[in-house]
């Protein structure tokens, strides 16, 4: 089990307030069952707590209950390939220039994450030299 000390020897929470997280009434992915299980989470780290550790061995309440009504809890997906994804191709700039490609890829982003995917790698499809030039300096304005 995860240990509540962090590496600088300092407690995975904060003084003020627990910094715990409790996500109750939720189906969790364990191996290839959905077992119904609450996750405590430290707010400050992100760890993943053991939730009899923290109740009773440190005397620690979550700072926050959310309770998923019985939603599944799982960690975010990557994808690692995407040329694109709802009608943005990474490989093709717009006429309208460096914005609208930029504007392409928030909203690529934003309609990912509904889906779960909270990381991927923007792949470009075989292009001439000058279209992989012109993407990366579209991406870095």
């Amino acid at each position: 089990m995860p240990s509540l000390i962090t590496r600088s020897g300092k407690p995975d929470f904060a003084q003020e307030g627990s910094g715990v997280t409790k996500f109750t009434n939720c189906l969790l992915v364990k191996g290839n069952d959905l077992v119904n299980e609450d996750l405590w989470v430290s707010s400050i780290s992100g760890r993943i707590l053991n939730g009899q550790q923290v109740l009773f061995e440190h005397r620690i309440a979550p700072e926050e209950v959310i309770d998923l009504g019985g939603r599944i809890l799982s960690p975010g997906l990557i994808e690692t390939q995407l040329n694109g994804a709802y009608g943005f191709d990474f490989s093709v700039i717009p006429d309208e220039g460096a914005a609208a490609y930029g504007k392409g890829v928030l909203r690529v982003n934003r309609s990912l994450i509904t889906t779960g995917v909270t990381s991927y790698l923007p792949t470009m499809t075989s292009q001439r030299p000058e279209v992989y030039h012109e993407v990366r300096a579209s991406t870095h304005t």
